[in-house]
């Protein structure tokens, strides 16, 4: 053990962290360890640095072991950026104090929720657990079966859901589907009693019944199961490895569900009894989300709800001092997040304004770039970027004051942050996204466009490759696939697609079909079908992400399902090449680690979350070309939305005291805000809000009238009000 002096003397020599220079982040890490916190952390705050440090200040000062800690993250990315850290420091300021540097960080309980509670339930439970793809593809089986998928009462249910706004696909219906059950464990829905009052989504219960009772029969869990285990398990004081537990810290706590707080209460109740602590971290205008089941109020409502629970008074500390941004970007998202009224009412309770720390520049005003029509647009915004990644500053001069546009650094991180990054529409329309890429391909210098989501991974080549030769492989004549029934339009035709594509690729490269028995070692097909990848593979970077996911994903399905390594032709069929075809894999994000700064990174807002960047760009209405109520859900809600229709369904039946009377329309203008909020904050020195002319005057101009546009994103308030007047804020380039 050392002193706290000698603590925070290391901190500065060793590490150059200067706690004396910042009294909140002192008084979060060098706190009593019996000291419970709530701490509020604003963007760019020093959130992580905090976390590491109040760790090695158990380890170092108040000799804590380190089983007897346990950290949740929100990713598997952040849970292991944090060990890293964590562990770099402790080497450094170990070997400076003379103690064993070679401490076995394995015993620190580290990780999401979902990854700690499959490693503790393991050591008491046979665990297998399914990804959100497996998942996905039992359900949709499911829901194919005696063609339930066109069932009117189930599809009027979600028509319903989302305000009879367009029809409902399959895969749309799969996916809502997915959503209830999700929402039953979630949001500790008693669920015998909602069945017992369905009425026309009776047929649901059965899908979702039927779906449980496979998974149990092959003695497998998928995400929220997992956590209503865990939570049984809790209840019924199982887990004896908790015993000895004096340490909770829990990362993003605002994006918690019903459910997760009360294993949080439960796990608390051992740091309790130990005279420990449990810190929660977060920040409310950073709760993106929602349609995940997270509930801000949790967050907002925290000190009363652990009070009531278990008789905690954590101590608040508000970390608000910025260190990532400059001060014209600090004091823009000041400006925003208070412009409407009405918001105010939802955020926790005194919270201050982010300020600059010391080092902070000026910098540029944050700027806006809009043009009359989309191939404008694109065209401009390619060339400012390109400018700004090989470091060709440029000067503006707006009232007689010159600007000098320049990130000041050689290869600037650049992003770009739109709804959706998307590259082309459902409608099959070209979006700015796709524009920027082509654009930026003809420029000499190879600058980079990565954007993974950009694409539905099933029409990409390198899915067409592998699940083409997989098909040609196990159904050469297509018996096998004209014999499948009730199958949506999109997927048949995927699946056309790729025994197109396969049989062009072996007839061009004199390749032999793969032709394996009727019952098929999937893994073994995979081996020869991934010598074919290579080529794809090395041409980019989201070739690379896409073959690892759909290998993955086809390995993880034939490890939930196979019988003795092997699976029929129906079971490939139904299980992995028709989920895939339907759309059912989605990017995640842990499973990849890109170096996001080498490359011009479009994604959406809520992939930034969490990241920071030199230079942002904002699409702040590309694709809004007047007041429509079709795009009214992204710029200004005329209505609550389909997870406040859900949430609303579902919430009478909620067996906790947790009640939420907020109107749907606010749920919605809410999300809206802390959107956008989280868009601004993540650039360092250059911020740039993007899109349409009628964006920047606020409406479309015809010959009768002028039609206002409102939007969340340009500065209007929920009450009509534009703030930001023709954007006279931004200096227009």
């Amino acid at each position: 053990m050392i002193s706290e002096d000698k603590f925070i003397e290391l901190m500065g020599k060793i590490l150059d962290i200067q706690i004396n220079e910042n009294q909140e982040q002192k008084d979060a890490i060098m706190a009593q360890s019996n000291e419970s916190q709530y701490i509020v952390a604003g963007p760019g705050s020093g959130k992580t640095t905090v976390l590491v440090f109040k760790i090695l200040k158990y380890l170092f000062v108040d000799d804590i072991k380190l089983e007897n800690i346990i950290v949740t993250t929100f990713t598997k990315k952040a849970a292991k950026e944090l060990k890293e850290r964590i562990t770099y420091a402790y080497e450094l300021i170990a070997m400076e104090v003379d103690v064993d540097s070679n401490m076995d960080f394995s015993k620190l309980l580290i990780g999401t929720l979902d990854s700690l509670a499959e490693e503790l339930l393991s050591e008491y439970v046979d665990v297998e657990i399914i990804d959100n793809f497996t998942s996905s593809a039992i359900m949709m089986k499911t829901l194919l079966t005696n063609e339930r998928n066109n069932d009117k009462r189930l599809k009027q249910f979600f028509k319903k859901m989302k305000n009879f706004e367009g029809g409902v696909s399959t895969s749309e219906l799969n996916n809502n589907i997915q959503t209830i059950k999700e929402r039953l464990y979630y949001d500790l829905v008693d669920k015998v009693e909602l069945e017992k009052n369905a009425d026309r989504e009776k047929v649901l219960y059965e899908i979702i019944n039927e779906y449980i009772e496979q998974l149990s029969d092959r003695k497998v869990m998928d995400y929220a199961m997992l956590e209503n285990e865990f939570y049984n398990l809790l209840n019924n004081h199982k887990l004896k490895r908790l015993e000895r537990l004096s340490i909770l810290l829990i990362d993003e706590y605002q994006d918690t569900n019903l459910l997760q707080e009360q294993i949080y209460f439960k796990i608390a109740e051992y740091v309790k009894q130990n005279n420990g602590s449990i810190t929660v971290v977060g920040d409310d205008d950073q709760s993106l989300y929602r349609f995940r089941g997270a509930t801000i109020q949790l967050f907002t409502n925290y000190l009363a709800r652990i009070k009531e629970a278990l008789d905690i008074t954590p101590k608040t500390i508000y970390l608000q001092k910025n260190y990532r941004s400059s001060k014209n970007i600090i004091d823009f998202a000041n400006e925003f997040i208070h412009l409407d009224d009405k918001y105010q009412e939802f955020r926790t309770i005194n919270k201050p304004y982010i300020t600059s720390s010391g080092d902070s520049s000026e910098g540029l005003p944050v700027m806006g770039m809009f043009r009359n029509n989309i191939e404008e647009l694109s065209t401009d915004l390619s060339n400012l970027i390109y400018d700004l990644k090989v470091g060709n500053g440029f000067s503006v001069t707006r009232h007689g004051k010159e600007y000098i546009i320049s990130a000041k650094k050689d290869n600037p991180s650049i992003a770009v942050l739109t709804n959706s990054p998307k590259e082309i529409s459902a409608y099959n329309k070209k979006r700015l996204p796709y524009y920027i890429r082509e654009t930026l391909s003809y420029k000499e210098e190879d600058i980079v466009v990565f954007n993974p989501r950009g694409q539905s991974i099933e029409t990409t080549e390198i899915a067409s490759l592998i699940c083409g030769l997989i098909l040609i492989s196990i159904d050469p004549d297509r018996q096998a696939e004209q014999q499948l029934d009730n199958l949506p339009p999109h997927t048949k035709n995927t699946l056309k697609n790729w025994r197109k594509y396969a049989e062009e690729y072996v007839s061009q490269q004199d390749k032999e079909i793969f032709s394996p028995s009727e019952n098929i070692n999937i893994k073994k097909l995979l081996e020869d079908i991934d010598e074919e990848c290579f080529a794809l593979v090395e041409q980019s970077n989201e070739n690379a992400i896409f073959h690892d996911i759909i290998m993955e994903t086809i390995l993880q399905t034939d490890n939930a399902i196979n019988d003795e390594g092997i699976l029929t032709l129906n079971q490939i069929f139904w299980h992995i090449l028709v989920p895939i075809a339907s759309g059912a894999i989605e990017i995640d994000d842990d499973m990849f680690d890109i170096r996001l700064e080498e490359n011009v990174n479009i994604m959406s807002i809520h992939q930034s979350k969490g990241l920071e960047f030199d230079i942002v760009i904002v699409d702040v209405g590309s694709d809004i070309f007047n007041n429509s109520s079709s795009t009214a859900f992204k710029r200004f809600p005329k209505k609550g939305d389909r997870t406040h229709n859900i949430e609303n369904y579902l919430k009478q039946y909620s067996s906790t005291n947790y009640s939420d009377d907020t109107l749907g329309i606010d749920k919605s203008f809410n999300d809206l805000i802390r959107r956008y909020f989280v868009a601004y904050t993540r650039p360092k020195s250059i911020l740039i809000l993007v899109g349409l002319n009628n964006m920047r005057y606020g409406i479309k101009g015809d010959f009768q009238n002028k039609i206002y546009i409102e939007n969340v994103a340009t500065g209007w308030s929920r009450d009509k009000v534009w703030h930001w007047d023709s954007l006279n804020n931004l200096l227009q380039i």
